[in-house]
């Protein structure tokens, strides 16, 4: 993947700050996801994808439009958040889980352990919580993994992006 595929050269926030780092359309995420990962995944696999209030329902169609079947949409309230328009204060991201043909069963375990909504404090902006990364190592130990935009390198997972080592 070379560095101009995997993020444009200007970053805003919905807000219209800019942003520590570069960003990329929805629609220029999932044409990177369909022509280097997705065609990459063995016949039965999950995804797991990251969004916010505002993206969910297009991230959904995208996923959709490719015969996915969504499992779950977790919540991750982060116990903190913006406030847009001086309105309410968005503290959560979602976290949804996608599969493709058949649900890749779980290690048996951890079946119950974990719940859809989890609270773990944000940290750096798009830091992501470490949560998340124990709940699907624990669910999938021998499955490969790999970090799409990943700032943070991780044991035995395939991190891409341009700032893997951003959180090191």
């Amino acid at each position: 993947m070379g560095e101009k595929k995997r993020r444009a050269k200007t970053g805003k926030a919905i807000t219209g700050k800019n942003l520590p780092y570069a960003t990329m359309s929805i629609e220029a995420i999932f044409h990177l996801l369909d022509t280097e990962l997705f065609n990459l995944a063995q016949e039965i696999h999950c995804v797991f994808i990251w969004t916010i209030e505002t993206y969910l329902l297009e991230c959904e169609n995208f996923m959709v439009e490719r015969n996915y079947k969504r499992h779950c949409r977790f919540i991750w309230d982060k116990l903190s958040g913006i406030a847009p328009a001086f309105t309410i204060r968005y503290c959560h991201e979602y976290l949804l889980w996608y599969y493709k043909p058949t649900l890749l069963p779980i290690s048996k375990s951890y079946r119950g352990v974990y719940r859809s909504v989890f609270s773990e404090r944000s940290r750096q902006h798009s830091r992501k919580p470490d949560y998340a990364y124990a709940m699907v190592e624990h669910f999938y130990p021998l499955s490969k993994k790999i970090d799409v935009f990943s700032r943070e390198k991780r044991p035995g997972w395939e991190q891409y992006g341009n700032e893997v080592d951003f959180f090191q």
